[in-house]
C-alpha cells in the first residue's frame, strides 16, 4: 500500500459556512473541495479533486518550485476532498467515489503508477474521509449511511478492508478527522454530531470497542482537524460565529480544555492544524476569502495570527503541514488555481507558488 497520511493528522476543525458579524451576515464564496498535503522524504505532496471529478497528485522536491503532476483517478472518479498519508515508502489517498463508494489509491514513492482499491461499495460514504497510518495498518474514518460514522482498516500490503461502526444513524453531520495516538495505543476520531456538538471517539487499537466523549457545543458542521502530540490530543474547530477554536486533552482523561484562537468571523469553510516544533499551527480560510495562519507555543494558550494572503485569494479549506524548517499551506486560489505557500519557521514572510493553473481545482 502506498500514500497514507504522514503525521498524526493535525487538529483542524472546519470553518463555518456563514459567519455573523454584529447584525450583518457575511456569506463567503462557495468553496471548492480542499486539497490534502503532506511532507514526504524531502518533498511536499498535494492531492486534490480536479476537473471533471478527477483526482490529481502533485509533488515538488523541497527547495524547488517545479511541481510534477500525476493523475490518480480519471474523470468521474472523485466526489469529495481527498485525504492523504505517507506510509513507509508509499503514498496513500482516499476519497469518496461514484455512488457514495469509498476508494483507496496507493503508489510507491518514485513511481507514477497508482493502484486502486474499493474499500466499500455504493451507499457507504457520505463525506470527505480522513486517513491515518500506524506503520503496518491503514485506518480510515468517513460519514456513513444515515449520518452514521464508519471506520475501516486494512493491513499494509493487503486489500482486505475491515469495517467497524463507530456511531449509529443520526449521529454524524460533518466529515470526520482521525489520527493514531501511539502513546495511548488508540485510534481517535473527531466529528460533529447533530445540534452542533463536537464529539471525540476512541478505541484501543485492535479492540473494535469505541468510546464517545462530548467536547463542546455550538460548532459548525465543518470538518474538524485532529492531531496527537505525545501525551495529548489536539483538535481545531470552527464555531457557528466563525471563531477558530482549539481543544486539547491529556491522553486517558475526558477533560477537554478550550482555547479561543481568533475572534468571530475569522474563518468560513474550514481550518487545518498541525504541530510544528513546539507550536500548534492552524491555517484557515478567512474573511473575504483571505488566508490566515495562527500559531501558539504549546502550554501558553496565547495565539498569534499572520496574514498569508489577502482578500479573494482563497476558495477552499486549506491544508497545512510542517516540512523541514518551514510551514507549508496548500489551497484553491482564484480562477481554480492550486496554490502553495511556505514560510520559514519564525518568520512571517509567506512565499506563494502556483502548483497548477486556472481550472485545475
Amino acid at each position: 500500500m502506498s500514500k497514507t497520511r504522514f503525521f498524526r493528522r493535525a487538529i483542524v476543525i472546519a470553518a463555518a459556512t456563514a459567519a455573523l458579524t454584529a447584525a450583518v451576515t457575511v456569506t463567503p464564496a462557495l468553496a471548492d473541495p480542499g486539497p490534502s498535503m503532506t511532507a514526504n522524504q524531502n518533498s511536499a505532496n498535494i492531492a486534490v479533486k480536479g476537473p471533471g471529478n478527477s483526482l490529481e497528485f502533485y509533488w515538488a522536491a523541497n527547495g524547488t518550485t517545479t511541481w510534477d503532476p500525476e493523475t490518480v483517478g480519471g474523470f468521474g472518479s472523485t466526489y469529495s476532498a481527498p485525504s492523504m498519508a505517507v506510509d513507509g515508502n508509499s503514498v496513500n489517498i482516499v476519497a469518496e467515489g461514484p455512488g457514495h463508494s469509498l476508494l483507496f489509491y496507493w503508489a510507491v514513492n518514485g513511481t507514477s503508477t497508482w493502484h486502486t482499491e474499493t474499500i466499500a461499495g455504493s451507499g457507504s460514504a457520505y463525506s470527505a474521509p480522513s486517513i491515518a497510518s500506524d506503520g503496518n495498518v491503514v485506518n480510515i474514518a468517513v460519514e456513513g449511511p444515515d449520518h452514521s460514522l464508519s471506520f475501516y482498516w486494512a493491513y499494509v500490503g493487503t486489500a482486505t478492508w475491515n469495517l467497524e461502526n463507530v456511531a449509529g444513524p443520526g449521529t454524524t453531520f460533518s466529515a470526520p478527522s482521525m489520527t493514531i495516538n501511539g502513546n495511548a495505543h488508540a485510534a481517535n476520531i473527531s466529528a460533529v454530531e447533530a445540534g452542533g456538538t463536537l464529539m471525540f471517539y476512541w478505541a484501543v487499537y485492535g479492540t473494535g470497542t469505541w468510546h464517545a466523549e462530548s467536547i463542546a457545543g455550538n460548532v459548525s458542521d465543518a470538518q474538524p482537524s485532529m492531531i496527537a502530540t505525545g501525551n495529548a490530543v489536539n483538535i481545531a474547530a470552527i464555531s457557528y460565529r466563525g471563531t477558530v477554536m482549539f481543544y486539547w486533552a491529556f491522553n486517558g482523561t475526558p477533560t477537554w480544555h478550550a482555547e479561543v484562537v481568533s475572534g468571530p468571523s475569522r474563518a468560513y469553510n474550514g481550518a487545518s492544524l498541525v504541530a510544528n516544533g513546539g507550536a500548534a499551527t492552524i491555517a484557515a480560510q478567512g474573511r473575504l476569502n483571505s488566508l490566515t495562519f495562527f500559531w501558539a507555543r504549546y502550554g501558553t494558550g496565547t495565539w498569534h495570527s499572520e496574514n498569508v494572503r489577502g482578500p479573494f485569494s482563497t476558495f477552499s479549506v486549506p491544508s497545512i503541514t510542517a516540512n523541514d524548517n518551514s510551514a507549508d499551506i496548500a489551497a484553491a486560489g482564484n480562477g481554480g488555481r492550486l496554490v502553495f505557500y511556505w514560510a520559514v519557521n519564525g518568520s512571517n514572510t509567506w512565499h506563494p507558488e502556483t502548483v497548477a493553473g486556472p481550472g485545475s481545482v
